[in-house]
């Protein structure tokens, strides 16, 4: 017995010692947005924030995108009377898409698992609404992309924390 318990010591202390805030373990994903800065662009149905996103599996686990999991959030200062939606503040989502609008190519690029160290590129296309809504209203600010993720290790599929599934930021400038 005490041979097991100095084993499990031997195996969990320096586990527990190379973990620190900069040796703590790796990102599963890397997603980078094309640009740093985004103007909206006019579309005969109105204004539309057109880019995208380069996911980027850095794990050694295939990583799939959940239909219909995009989401656009904004960083928003001050107080905001809004409910808990997944992001933690200062990030607020202020657009999600309707599911029935994807294409089926749309949605074969979501369920197609992402191999190990392979990138894609997801567009991302999001239309201004009106404002005074909970929508996308197109004000300039700093904004992120969130990809629903999941992986699979070893046998069962889990699902990659939100603040782990972000982009990096970038603004849409004022018009």
């Amino acid at each position: 017995m005490k041979f097991r318990n100095r084993q499990l010591m031997f195996l969990t202390v320096p586990l527990l010692a190379a973990c620190s805030e900069t040796t703590g373990p790796s990102r599963l994903v890397s997603i980078t947005p094309a640009s740093e800065s985004v103007a909206l662009q006019m579309t005969p149905t109105g204004k539309m924030l057109r880019t995208s996103v380069t996911l980027t599996n850095t794990s050694a686990f295939p990583v799939t995108m959940v239909p219909c999991g995009i989401a656009l959030e904004k960083k928003i200062s001050g107080f905001i009377a809004l409910t808990a939606d997944g992001p933690s503040p200062p990030w607020y989502t202020v657009w999600v898409p309707i599911c029935g609008f994807l294409s089926a190519d749309a949605i074969a690029l979501f369920a197609t698992p992402l191999p190990p160290g392979q990138s894609i590129s997801v567009p991302i296309n999001v239309p201004v609404t009106q404002p005074g809504t909970l929508q996308f209203d197109g004000s300039p600010g700093e904004y992120r992309i969130h990809l629903s993720l999941t992986t699979q290790i070893v046998h069962a599929f889990r699902i990659i924390p939100h603040d782990l599934s972000v982009s990096d930021s970038f603004n849409v400038l004022a018009q």
